[in-house]
């Protein structure tokens, strides 16, 4: 009855039909991983944004791996001639850049700080657009961002006027005072900075991933289920054909 399944077309048959279940039970457990992992952050964020606020002073002898998200208040005064544009930054689907701007918190040591987003039009030179003077301010923490293994690269030496990304470590050689190793994103600041968009909060949104997951495995139960029983639909035809003949 089922002598056919050992022919050489259905042996390619049941290869292709195993790597694609392999490839559906794959994609599942990869998203709930990613659901998993996202779930994780999201409860990183709101403990760290409940957390206790800390003083600016405090900053650089923070931890970095209790310091992302933490939220941190305090004086300083603006270093507008340090400022930098990162670029390709989004606001609601608008493209644009970051203005980051160092803040002197103490004498001899600085924090990045990410003032808002500009649009497009507007990332030319940080100079229009740069706060002065004295500042009191509620900011977010975020760990220094470093190149991948792909992705748009820096000049490493040199003065810039745009970076592909918030690299402390790079802003630094071409800054007069030290910086922190990591940077904030800012909240509120009084006197307020104008003609910036602030910066989103960090998203706490699950995603879609958990979805994906239920799909990919469906998938797979639907194969699992049904090529066993499409097998045996062949069989039973092939059956009838032949007692027909």
């Amino acid at each position: 009855m089922y002598e056919f399944v050992r022919q050489p077309k259905w042996i390619i048959a049941h290869l292709l039909t195993g790597l694609l279940l392999t490839v559906f039970i794959f994609a599942g457990f990869w998203q709930l991983d990613r659901h998993d992992k996202r779930v994780k952050l999201n409860n990183t964020i709101a403990t760290q944004i409940e957390s206790k606020t800390l003083p600016l002073e405090a900053f650089s002898a923070t931890e970095a791996k209790s310091l992302e998200y933490r939220i941190f208040q305090g004086q300083g005064s603006w270093i507008p001639e340090d400022a930098v544009l990162i670029r390709n930054r989004s606001y609601q689907e608008l493209s644009g850049c970051h203005l980051a701007v160092p803040v002197m918190v103490q004498p001899q040591e600085a924090i990045i700080v990410i003032v808002g987003w500009l649009q497009d039009t507007e990332c030319v030179s940080p100079n229009s657009f740069v706060p002065e003077g004295e500042v009191t301010l509620t900011a977010r923490a975020r760990l220094t961002q470093k190149r991948g293994a792909i992705g748009p690269k820096d000049a490493e030496n040199g003065r810039l006027e745009s970076l592909a990304r918030v690299d402390v470590a790079r802003i630094d050689k071409q800054t007069s005072i030290n910086l922190a190793p990591h940077y904030l994103e800012l909240i509120n600041a009084e006197p307020t900075v104008k003609n910036v968009f602030s910066v989103d909060p960090p998203s706490t949104n699950n995603g879609p991933h958990l979805a994906y997951a239920i799909q990919w495995l469906l998938f797979f139960g639907v194969g699992v289920v049904g090529y066993p029983l499409f097998l045996r639909r062949q069989a039973i035809h092939g059956e009838s054909e032949s007692l027909d003949s």
